[in-house]
């Protein structure tokens, strides 16, 4: 076709886009279509089913509204059963129960029980139960039937009166069904429904009444806890028959606590009723591994401390059983090397552990105690040895799990002979120390810094200038110590090194007390190498100020009658940074004091801010015990708890510089300090420091009666005595709570917890808080509270002056003039409370070094004050310089010496 151009137009046709179906694409096909015939096949039987079933359900209805003569009516059951339920109505259905009971209850085989049972099955009230159970033919058992039926009847129904209650419990009882393994399925019924069905509970109490229990009972906490149900509400028979069945089995649960909740019913299985027939169950026995076996695990089964404790106290006023179980102890072979748990060792092991906690000083020495202190010293033998095996020939996946009881259970012990020198006597002084020379010569330096490295690592990120960041970080660090270990673990293994470490963080007494103290100066001079404090730095800063690296000298202008407040603003904000030296002025009264600082300064600044931080009144920051020991003060406010974090942070310094304080704590306050992994918490024993009188009153109460404690008219409330006519419930409800017999140690564990913890704990946290910025809490745990206090203000019974002779430097004297022989000879004849008087009078502190004298900085000096035989001898503390007369004269000597010594006097008094 030509255009109007001349050329030719182009036509599109379309022939359309068809393509050639696949093989696949067909078989895909075909599939979809045999599905949706599958589908439509199952939609027309579905429909002919309900259809059927429709057509049979009217049928029935039409059949059942037929007139039946009596010999047809009697059938219905055998022939229907359960489907009854569902055509006729509940009082159509008792009077066909009633008119089959001569046929059903002799039917010639078990098809008439089977039936009835199927009806009980759909029961939710019991008021056809009396006669669907007449009905039965006894003659024939069906055990399983009756089971499954009752336990789904149990937990649906809403009532079960006492005469359906006796019908089944006869039925029980006759067909011996308690004899079947089956029957603990009865006493399983979740608990959440036995507590709306309190006739069910009576069922259960029946049952215990008859003694128709299960013959074993497994781990099922439901069964245990339906269990603790029907003893707190049976009679005394029933109650020692559920005893009966639970005691053998308490060791089926040894892992874990058997109870979840801490319900009232539940605690019932912890007061003495019970407690006396676990006792009576074992007595005899105690020479049989089960029967121990179970002990353990119903003491391990105990919901809580407190019903754990009850247990443990209860045990002990027992003496002739505690005594029968520690005779077994001692003549069983004890096998360190075995992996499982020594049920008479973890037993016994507790009871200890509690007769620590409740007893007083004397009654732990006393050879008549119910473990007299000979049994205790051979049980520490045992279990040291024991422990130490374990730790130092054992990598940690083959150790004994008794170690969870032991560890902490010896370092209790250890921390107690620490003060009464029961095991460390005259003779043994070196108890607590091992004799492995493997161990002692092994040297793991390399793992304490890596160990230091991994730690510095984890808190380099936190920031001390806000104490409330500081003290959020609590959590995570409490852990660490563990983290840590685990971390060296993966690359060390189980070297012997790192077994050292292990020991030296979980129980350091093993390691001899003076190489702990050389540990911790170690860890010590690890920081001033990683913070370029260290003597090497410091003399390349001397030389080559423009090349430090360092922290630099922190300076701060210090008043006489302001040494705390301007103490804190100077120092308080500046963190790790309070590590480095310092440069203090002192102003008094008359302007900027002269000095140059060549370590004297600072000492007398630290001695002079823990002076006043915790001896001066006006800032009631710290308290004292009876003993005059010093603990945090429990009535605090923002401002305090700053000014606590600070006098941490002083102590922190003191120790990091080698200076010793005239400060005594309380000993439950340091042993606070050293249990910062488990939340500062404190125990029934660590009451003592605190209040002594408060102790023995609460101990007088383990001992009283239930008629002399009711007596007391005691109630679960304490008064606060720092805010008058304000009383605290220690417990809900509290103050309408009497203390009796059964609660007692509640009583005593809710006193001590409000007085040690809770009221304590803010302060405490503070503190530590601030210490630990300069002393890690690992450095610390390496010693008990006895220890630490001597850390931080010397050993008070041991003065050796020959050390003292030969660490001294003179000025204007010689060791051979004769008022510096007359000044050693004097000396020597002091006692040791004037030795002491004299070393607080020129140090500050009346206690030496740790180290000895050589650790004293600056050394101790004797200097020649003129030959004036009236002028008194004089001290610079901050230097420890003992400006003495020549007075050539012994007596004078004696005499003036005594005198300012004495007199507490020493740059004022001549």
């Amino acid at each position: 076709m030509l255009n109007f151009t001349g050329q030719t137009r182009r036509r599109n046709v379309n022939l359309g886009n068809r393509t050639r179906n696949t093989k696949k694409d067909l078989l895909e096909k075909a599939k979809r279509e045999r599905e949706r015939r599958s589908q439509d096949k199952l939609k027309e039987d579905a429909s002919k089913t309900i259809q059927k079933n429709i057509r049979r359900h009217f049928a029935n209805v039409r059949l059942f509204k037929t007139a039946f003569t009596d010999a047809q009516v009697v059938h219905m059951i055998p022939a229907y059963g359960g489907k009854l339920f569902y055509y006729i109505s509940q009082g159509d259905l008792q009077q066909l129960l009633v008119l089959s009971h001569d046929f059903l209850s002799h039917y010639p085989n078990s098809l008439g029980n089977i039936q009835l049972l199927s009806l009980v099955k759909l029961y939710q009230d019991d008021s056809l139960v009396v006669q669907t159970i007449s009905d039965l033919n006894m003659k024939y058992p069906i055990v399983d039937e009756f089971l499954d039926s009752l336990s789904t009847y149990l937990s649906q129904t809403s009532s079960l009166s006492p005469s359906a209650a006796l019908k089944l419990v006869d039925v029980i009882e006759t067909w011996r069904i308690m004899d079947n393994n089956a029957f603990i399925s009865i006493f399983s019924i979740p608990i959440g429904s036995l507590e709306k069905r309190s006739s069910s509970l009576q069922f259960y109490c029946l049952l215990a009444e008859r003694n128709l229990l299960p013959k074993l009972i497994n781990t099922d906490p439901r069964i245990w806890d339906n269990m603790a149900k029907a003893y707190s509400h049976c009679s005394e028979n029933g109650q020692r028959n559920i005893a009966k069945l639970l005691i053998p089995n308490f060791s089926c649960r040894i892992s874990s606590p058997v109870f979840s909740g801490d319900n009232e019913y539940v605690s019932k299985f912890y007061e003495k009723a019970f407690i006396d027939e676990v006792i009576s169950a074992t007595k005899d026995y105690v020479s049989d591994g089960d029967h121990v076996k179970n002990l353990m695990g119903y003491i391990a089964s105990s919901p809580n401390q407190s019903c754990k404790n009850s247990v443990l106290i209860t045990l002990l006023s027992n003496m002739d059983f505690v005594r029968r179980l520690s005779w077994e102890f001692f003549h069983t072979k004890f096998n360190a090397s075995k992996t499982e748990a020594h049920p008479l060792f973890s037993v016994f092991a507790q009871l200890i552990d509690m007769h620590l906690l409740i007893s007083t000083d004397r009654e732990l020495l006393d050879y008549k105690s119910v473990i007299p202190i000979e049994e205790l010293k051979r049980f520490t033998s045992t279990l040291k040895d024991f422990t130490f095996r374990q730790y130092w020939e054992l990598p940690e996946a083959e150790r004994n799990p008794m170690l969870k009881e032991a560890v902490p259970l010896l370092n209790k012990v250890y921390e107690r002979d620490s003060r009464l020198h029961f095991l460390t006597t005259g003779d043994s002084v070196d108890y607590w120390e091992n004799y492995n020379k493997q161990f002692l010569n092994l040297r793991f330096y390399e793992e304490l810094q890596e160990y230091e490295d991994l730690y510095r690592e984890h808190i380099e990120q936190e920031n001390d200038e806000d104490m409330e960041n500081e003290l959020d970080f609590e959590n995570e660090r409490r852990l660490l110590k563990s983290l840590l270990l685990n971390k060296m673990k993966k690359r060390l293994k189980s070297s012997l090194r790192f077994r050292k470490l292990e020991i030296l963080l979980e129980l350091p007494f093993f390691i001899p007390f003076e190489e702990r103290v050389d540990l911790f100066y170690m860890f010590i001079a690890l920081d001033k190498k990683r913070l370029s404090l260290d003597e090497d730095h410091n003399l390349m800063n001397m030389f080559a100020p423009w090349a430090s690296s360092g922290m630099r000298k922190q300076s701060a202008v210090i008043s006489r009658d302001n040494v705390l407040e301007d103490a804190f603003n100077a120092f308080n904000s500046i963190g790790e940074r309070f590590k480095a030296s310092l440069d203090v002025t002192f102003v008094n009264e008359f302007g900027e004091e002269a000095g140059i600082d060549g370590g004297g300064i600072t000492k007398e600044f630290l001695t002079n801010v823990s002076e006043e931080g915790f001896k001066d009144p006006k800032h009631e920051l710290f308290q004292t015990n009876d003993r005059y020991d010093l603990y945090p003060s429990v009535i605090y406010d923002t401002s305090k708890l700053k000014y606590m974090w600070f006098l941490g942070k002083i102590v922190g310094k003191c120790l990091y510089e080698h200076v010793l304080i005239d400060v005594s704590f309380a000993d439950f306050f340091l042993k606070k300090l050293l249990n910062y992994s488990n939340g500062f918490l404190s125990s029934f024993s660590d009451l003592g420091s605190y209040d002594s009188v408060l102790y023995s009153n609460l101990v007088k109460l383990l001992n009283m009666t239930a008629d002399q404690i009711q007596s007391l008219d005691l109630t679960f409330e304490i008064d606060e005595p720092e805010i008058p006519a304000k009383v605290i419930d220690l417990i809900p409800n509290g103050s309408k709570t009497y203390v009796t017999k059964d609660n007692v140690l509640l009583y005593i564990t809710k006193v001590t917890d409000y007085k040690l913890n809770k009221r304590c704990f803010k302060p405490v946290s503070a503190f530590h808080g601030g210490l630990s910025v300069i002393i890690a809490p690992h450095w610390m745990e390496m010693f008990n509270s006895i220890e630490l206090q001597m850390l931080i203000s010397g050993e008070r019974d041991n003065i050796d002056l020959d050390d003292l002779k030969s660490n001294t430097e003179y000025g204007g004297y010689t060791a051979e003039d004769q008022t510096i022989v007359d000044f050693w000879e004097v000396l020597n004849e002091f006692e040791l409370e004037e030795k002491l008087n004299f070393l607080k009078f020129v140090t500050s502190v009346p206690q030496p070094p740790l180290q000895g004298f050589k650790a004293l900085d600056p050394k101790f000096g004797v200097r020649n004050a003129g030959t004036e035989k009236y002028r008194l001898p004089t001290a610079s503390t901050c230097v420890n310089l003992l400006k003495l007369p020549d007075y050539r004269d012994k007596r004078i000597l004696k005499e003036k010496l005594l005198y300012a010594i004495n007199s507490g006097a020493r740059f004022d008094l001549s």
